[in-house]
């Protein structure tokens, strides 16, 4: 099942009869310094055991009852989280406790002086190089909520990414002194900086922010651990930000959480790069053209609203939704018809260019606002990617969502000894699916990709073209 957003974790977590498990796996992993060992806790209630019993399916044998004593390896539970949810321990603790998890170990290391010093000696730095007097600095430390401060005593975002850096002997003093810097230049001297760049929209790119900064446009990339403290850093600040204005936490999602990080630096005046995001579509009367269309995430944005398309046909991989266009051309030129001839509300043929992007989620979530009745239907390969998808897309797409011949009777049809076959690993985590295609890919343990049941494919869409005319 594809990992799933931060928000469903904690609403998963939150059931209060799994409140003795997540104790027992966080005190253990506090004395164990980390994901090692075993957490032991007794059970209480009836409702508990039952609970429990659902949780770990048929990773246990025996009958879970109240008083009987569960023993829950540390290292299988951080695998499940990261493999549903895409979180650590540490972050399961902070979705849920909104403050940082701390072995024993690193409140150790809090009180010793190399941490200490990052702090002293950074400080320093950040006041020289801007020549930055006492008021500069309080009215800075002000702006910023003291976010400085209170990552020293991991109370702010981004401690986790310092720290991480820190020790591992790598760059923290540069990263810490370059965050500082971004933040001067964001919300103390940013009319200053646009003026430099030529920018006269009152909003900067992020790559000609990092630039700006460093002189490396991709020095803000997620993949950089500095680019991943300065957005750790405005998180806070936006957080605080609401706090202050008397937004409860709670509230401060008010996007998809697909767009949650790039909101992060909108609120700042820093556009994303909205551009590598990108989506195949073919929608004949939004787009002209007899081919499938690549649409960026600004593109679609921008679009205001869109018609109410009957069904959506999202496809996976670019050749697909190429052969089906094709296809459609085909049939339109034959049967002496147009493009013009379709009516407005024609579905739309989308492809997600492998995992699901921003892009095509916005696509979509335009979709469902013009038409709340609209039906999707999502072909991938199947494989152990397109079955994460598959369930992704259903997760966030509930209502009136089908899977579109992704199903035991094509995987046999197409499945031969010559297929590649499916790892281990993959293999281990369809194992814990109950679905019967799964259940038929640990069997003969191959993959089927798409391009295989185009055929099928085709005939289901022609037989679509040929219901709306």
């Amino acid at each position: 099942m594809e990992l799933l957003n931060r928000k469903t974790a904690q609403g998963y977590y939150s059931d209060h009869l799994l409140e003795n498990l997540l104790f027992a796996v966080f005190n253990k992993y506090k004395g164990q310094n980390g994901v090692r060992g075993n957490a032991r806790f007794i059970v209480q209630t009836q409702a508990e055991a039952e609970r429990l019993q659902d949780y770990f399916g048929n990773r246990v044998k025996q009958l879970i009852v109240p008083g009987a004593e569960v023993e829950v390896h540390l290292t299988i539970f951080a695998e499940e989280l990261e493999q549903g949810y895409g979180l650590s321990i540490p972050e399961l603790y902070e979705v849920l406790y909104s403050k940082q998890l701390l072995t024993k170990r690193e409140q150790k290391n809090l009180k010793l002086t190399g941490w200490s010093d990052l702090f002293v000696q950074v400080e320093q730095g950040f006041i020289n190089k801007f020549k930055l007097s006492t008021t500069d600095l309080e009215e800075f430390t002000h702006k910023t909520f003291n976010w400085f401060y209170r990552l020293k005593n991991a109370e702010s975002k981004g401690y986790g990414v310092l720290r991480n850096v820190f020790d591992k002997g790598a760059s923290a003093y540069s990263d810490l002194l370059i965050c500082l810097s971004a933040l001067w230049h964001l919300l103390m001297r940013k009319e200053e900086m646009l003026k430099e760049k030529g920018i006269s929209t009152g909003k900067i790119r992020l790559p000609y922010f990092a630039e700006h900064v460093t002189k490396d446009s991709h020095a803000f990339d997620k993949k950089n651990a500095v680019g991943r403290l300065v957005w750790h850093a405005l998180y806070d600040i936006h957080i605080q930000r609401l706090k202050l204005n008397g937004v409860g936490k709670n509230d401060i999602t008010v996007v998809p959480n697909y767009l949650f990080e790039r909101q992060i630096y909108r609120n700042f005046d820093v556009r994303d790069d909205d551009l590598s995001s990108i989506s195949h579509v073919f929608v004949p009367h939004l787009i002209n053209g007899t081919s499938p269309r690549t649409l960026n995430l600004r593109e679609i944005e921008e679009i205001e609203q869109l018609p109410k398309y009957s069904s959506i046909y999202i496809i996976e991989n670019p050749s697909t939704i190429s052969h089906l266009v094709d296809e459609t051309i085909n049939y339109l030129n034959t049967n002496r018809l147009s493009l013009q001839q379709l009516p407005l509300d024609f579905p739309v043929l989308l492809c997600t260019i492998g995992q699901s992007r921003t892009a095509s989620k916005v696509f979509i979530e335009k979709c469902l606002a013009s038409n709340p009745d609209c039906i999707i239907y999502y072909s991938g390969d199947l494989d152990f990617p397109g079955i994460q998808m598959l369930y992704g897309m259903r997760n966030q797409f509930s209502a009136q969502f089908y899977a579109w011949r992704m199903d035991p009777f094509i995987y046999r049809k197409y499945v031969t000894p010559k297929s590649k076959p499916l790892s281990d690993e993959e293999l281990k985590f369809l194992e814990k699916s109950e679905g019967r295609l799964e259940k038929e890919m640990v069997q003969i343990g191959a993959k089927v990709y798409q391009e295989s049941f185009g055929k099928e494919l085709t005939e289901d869409w022609i037989k679509v073209i040929r219901e709306v005319i």
